[in-house]
């Protein structure tokens, strides 16, 4: 039995407490989850799963050559008006799984050879995706667990996971609240994204990476998406990073942005995001002296 596995069993009973009057998420809305109340995150007592893969579009520490054990969880803590993923982010796509069959996907992952096992948008299903942790076979045990959300997180639960998540990889969506509220109903996102950043850092630290096939072990990359228009208040962001974490944080920049779901129906939003805003962002992330950068080709179709 693994340190990892120790400390799971000994506190998810704690997780699963923070279902009762729910406070995964920094909306603490309240609702008794375990008698299958519903949050704002539309999710109950069950686990529900959009789909799970060897998945190669990750940054490249963590998709490597075998890919990364992902697994998509249905619905979010957030309600991004452009979500690319809105099929099973916001309308709810997928299927209620048991914690036994989740735990028979990590053994599947790792029987396929991917470098880590990447819960997607975890925050609300946490104490589920813990729970099938410990029914999985030692292969599934062995890989890292990368923490992949949208950033707004509570101190608290991070620091519940200290020990147990070894990679973390968290949004930086926003720079004003005005913009989170509009475009992800989210208030107060700001406070509690920068909170959650500097908590992730202080527990995982910079990202470490094997030498030879630069595969992260542990740490911290934290993404941040171009919005159109500036919405997402980049400069900001970028300047925040800097003064708070470093220029060694590991950064991944993105021009991937298109618009979908109801972003179609936004004048600001309705647009890609201009080639030339993104190499302006480019050269700010160069000009601010960050070393450890994923960027993207706005030139290459779809952005990749």
């Amino acid at each position: 039995m693994n340190e990892k596995f120790k400390l799971i069993e000994e506190r998810l009973p704690k997780f699963y407490a923070l279902m009762e009057s729910c406070r995964l998420c920094p909306r603490k809305c309240g609702v008794n989850r375990l008698n299958n109340e519903i949050g704002y995150c539309k999710t109950g007592k069950d686990l529900k799963i959009a789909s799970w893969a060897d998945h190669r579009g990750e940054e490249p520490s963590i998709s490597g050559t075998k890919g990364s054990g992902a697994i998509f969880s249905s619905n979010c803590t957030l309600s991004c008006c452009f979500c690319q993923n809105y099929p099973f982010s916001q309308l709810g796509n997928g299927s209620i799984i048991t914690i036994k069959k989740l735990a028979e996907i990590y053994d599947l992952l790792a029987k396929k050879g991917v470098h880590n096992i990447n819960w997607v948008t975890p925050t609300h299903v946490l104490p589920m995706l813990l729970d099938a942790w410990l029914l999985a076979g030692d292969a599934a045990h062995k890989l890292p667990i990368v923490y992949n959300c949208s950033g707004y997180e509570t101190p608290e639960v991070l620091e519940m996971l200290a020990g147990i998540v070894d990679i973390f990889l968290p949004d930086i969506k926003y720079a004003d609240n005005c913009s989170a509220v509009a475009f992800s109903g989210c208030p107060g996102y700001v406070e509690a994204n920068r909170a959650a950043l500097k908590k992730m850092h202080e527990i995982a630290g910079y990202l470490k990476t094997d030498f030879e096939t630069g595969l992260a072990s542990k740490g911290m990359i934290i993404r941040h998406l171009v919005l159109p228009n500036d919405i997402s208040g980049t400069e900001n962001c970028l300047r925040w990073l800097k003064a708070e974490l470093g220029t060694d944080i590991h950064l991944s920049v993105m021009c991937q942005y298109f618009p979908a779901y109801k972003a179609l129906e936004n004048d600001l939003l309705n647009k890609p995001l201009p080639d030339s805003d993104y190499v302006r962002v480019l050269d700010l992330v160069e000009e601010l002296g960050f070393e450890n950068v994923w960027a993207q080709d706005p030139f290459e179709p779809g952005g990749a």
